[in-house]
Order: C-alpha cells, then structure tokens, then sequence
C-alpha cells in the first residue's frame, strides 16, 4: 500500500507541472496582424502591445490564441476591449470581417450604468504569426513608464495616472502627445500604460 501511495506521488509530482503550463495566459508586447486562418492568408485586423492572450496551440508557422475580451453592442464591434466600460482597446477588427457573422462567442451582456451602453464579453480564437510572447510585462511596463516620464514632463508637471480614469486619459493623453517625439506605436502604448494605472483600474504592478 505505501508503495502504491509513493507511485501515485510520484506521477502526481510529473503531472503538476504540464498541468500548470495548460493554457498559459500571454502577452504581446508589439502591436501584431490577427489572421482568420492556420496559414495566416486572411488578416482580419490587429492586436495591441500589452494585450491578454491564451495560447490553444502552435504550428511550424503560426499560433491560435483565445481572445476573451468586451466590445459594445452600439456600431460594428470592432474594438474589442480590455475590460468592462473602460475604453482599453485590445484589438481592432478589419470591418469585413466583424461584419460577416466571424466565429466569436458571446458570454455576457452587461449595461454600463454610467452611458446605457450594452457591452458583451465575447471569446473567439484566431491566428497569428509565431511571436515571442511573454508572461511577465514587468519590463514593458517599465519601458513605457520611463518613456512616458522623459516624453511627457517636457511642458509641465508631470500628471500621475490616478490622475484621470482610463476613459478620462483618452482625452487628456490626445491633447498632449502632439507636443512629443513619440511614434505612433510608442502613444498607444504609453496611453495604455496610463490607463491600466488609472483611479478606476486594478493595477498592473
């Protein structure tokens, strides 16, 4: 019988760690295309740097994620967001595409009571290039502080990010950045680091 339990032990021991990597949570940290299919033929929109992902599987040449975000229910849902009645934008859908019936899952409707806007939680795999994904964005976000903290101290005092919430910071980001030398891929990036550290965001850190 002990000899039993130290087997049982022993394969429990060997299955812990393959069932701990199952469906690691990922996350981009360049802006990369979205594509409908394995062979990456069908671009159908693309995905921020910063964003959430779940890795189902990978090829020679591409991998499928699973995207489980929030889109509005009001327009063509092509922004999909990162979290509920907070406009941080995930990924961004080809019109076509969203337009056509695509294969995305609804697993929610929730009203934003401060607009009346009906938002969804949706869930749908696609395609993209094989990337270096990360499971740590302590160093993205590092980058991005410190680009926002040389950028953006220029004309002013510098503004904490709880300064604003994230659907606030939209605004009060457009009306500054013009006075930088940042690129566009460097501005949604940054907007994204002041908005995952807004007065209504959970932090990051």
């Amino acid at each position: 019988m002990k000899l039993l339990s130290k087997i049982a032990l022993c394969l429990l021991g060997l299955l812990t760690p393959i069932l701990s990597f199952s469906n690691p949570t990922n996350y981009t940290t360049e802006i990369i295309p979205l594509f409908a299919d394995e062979n990456l033929t069908q671009k159908i929109g693309q995905l921020e740097a910063g964003a959430e992902i779940k890795l189902v599987q990978t090829t020679a040449k591409a991998s499928e994620i699973e995207l489980n975000l929030w889109q509005k229910t009001k327009g063509f849902g092509r922004i999909w967001y990162h979290d509920f009645a907070k406009n941080i934008t995930d990924a961004i859908f080809e019109k076509d595409f969203i337009s056509n019936n695509p294969p995305l899952e609804i697993l929610a409707d929730k009203e934003d009571p401060n607009t009346g806007l009906i938002w969804q939680k949706v869930k749908m795999n696609v395609w993209v290039e094989n990337s270096e994904f990360t499971q740590d964005l302590t160093n993205f976000w590092a980058n991005t502080e410190n680009t926002y903290k040389t950028e953006c101290s220029v004309c002013h005092k510098q503004r904490d990010p709880k300064m604003h919430d994230a659907n606030e910071w939209i605004a009060v980001f457009n009306g500054m950045v013009g006075f930088t030398d940042m690129d566009e891929a460097t501005q949604r990036k940054v907007l994204r680091y002041l908005q995952m550290n807004a007065a209504d965001s959970n932090s990051h850190k």
